[in-house]
């Protein structure tokens, strides 16, 4: 039985942490989780009822002092659980994990998740790119990207390891998400107006800003709809006084961080999914698709890789509200009616399943 490490940032209610609570239900293997800090605590209840060995550090404090205090955690995590592997899901953080790993005396093997590409600014892009990566091959990790895409990014850096940057695909629980998903729908019930919903972390690297321009453009040519903004981040509050500048208040509803989301997804007809080339996989784009729903997202090369080029949903120019807006048009023209190619989503949802993304990091840690 092989022992699992995962170290989380926190339990907000976001991407990363519930698919580490998936991972959490594949039997087999002996996994703890380790968070660097309580807050938020939105999905702490869920890790501790299904994670058999669970540590919360303390609140990250700013400036040098957070990343020892990183380090140290680690070493007494892993002295404690004895892991054959530990998996850092924070990228940036993951260097000082290794250390404090690799300091306490553990042989266990050693991977980070690459969920998105180098940032854009040169800084983060080079300089802490190299040593994350350089530290990470000093101690024997890995970089597991969750694309093709972010696998080339990081390879493509000059004087970056390649051989240190993997690849396995992200995964989700398709048939539970369905299943939630059809039991809402059946209770949505006939009328009401197009829904539309965007599910995604309220940062820099989603491009929420695109999307309500063009809700703006699709009021301004009397088009009713509605859109569900779910998700919580740093730009919650410039993102609804954006959407107050506008005029589309009354369009676009934030919901913040939800644990409902394939309920969520059933209630509504439409998923978008607006965001940049700092985009790694979109592990949301699949819950969608589980759930049934045709999509309308930026062509970045992540998602044009993870929807094999608009196989899986409508692509659209990224950055660029009047082309989403169009999409968005034809979609609500199309109405609630249900489509022939609903159960074809759910079935190519279903092969990114959790036990295949255990087995492929298994495989990159060569255990």
């Amino acid at each position: 039985m092989t022992r699992i490490l995962h170290v989380l940032t926190s339990a907000r209610a976001e991407g990363t942490p519930r698919l580490v609570l998936d991972w959490l239900t594949v039997a087999g293997h002996e996994q703890g989780v380790a968070f660097l800090t309580g807050e938020p605590a939105d999905l702490l209840a869920e890790f501790r009822s299904a994670a058999p060995w669970l540590r919360v550090g303390e609140e990250l404090v700013r400036g040098p002092r957070k990343f020892w205090r990183m380090a140290w955690a680690a070493a007494r995590w892993t002295r404690e659980f004895q892991p054959d592997v530990v998996i850092v899901w924070p990228t940036g953080f993951s260097h000082w994990i290794f250390l404090g790993a690799r300091a306490a005396g553990s042989r266990a093997a050693l991977l980070s998740h690459g969920g998105n590409p180098p940032a854009a600014h040169w800084f983060k892009r080079y300089v802490m790119t190299w040593v994350c990566l350089w530290t990470t091959a000093a101690c024997g990790g890995r970089l597991v990207s969750c694309s093709r895409y972010v696998q080339r990014q990081f390879q493509g850096i000059r004087f970056v390891p390649r051989s240190v940057v993997g690849f396995a695909y992200n995964s989700l629980r398709a048939e539970a998400i369905a299943r939630r998903a059809e039991t809402a729908r059946r209770g949505r019930g006939p009328g009401g107006r197009f829904r539309a919903i965007m599910v995604a972390t309220l940062e820099a690297h989603k491009d929420h800003v695109t999307l309500l321009h063009a809700a703006r453009l699709l009021q301004d040519r009397g088009v009713e709809w509605e859109l569900l903004v779910v998700g919580a981040g740093t730009l919650e509050g410039e993102l609804k006084a954006q959407a107050g500048e506008l005029g589309v208040a009354d369009t676009v509803k934030f919901l913040g961080a939800r644990r409902d989301i394939p309920e969520l997804l059933g209630q509504s007809d439409l998923f978008v999914f607006a965001t940049t080339p700092q985009e790694g996989f979109g592990i949301v784009l699949f819950e969608a698709l589980a759930a049934g729903l045709p999509v309308v997202a930026s062509a970045v090369t992540s998602i044009r890789e993870v929807l094999e080029e608009g196989r899986w949903g409508t692509l659209v120019p990224p950055a660029d509200p009047g082309a989403l807006a169009a999409a968005l048009e034809v979609a609500v023209a199309r109405g609630r009616a249900g489509d022939e190619l609903a159960q074809a989503r759910r079935d190519f949802a279903t092969a990114f399943n959790p036990e295949r993304m255990v087995s492929d990091y298994l495989r990159e840690a060569r255990i």
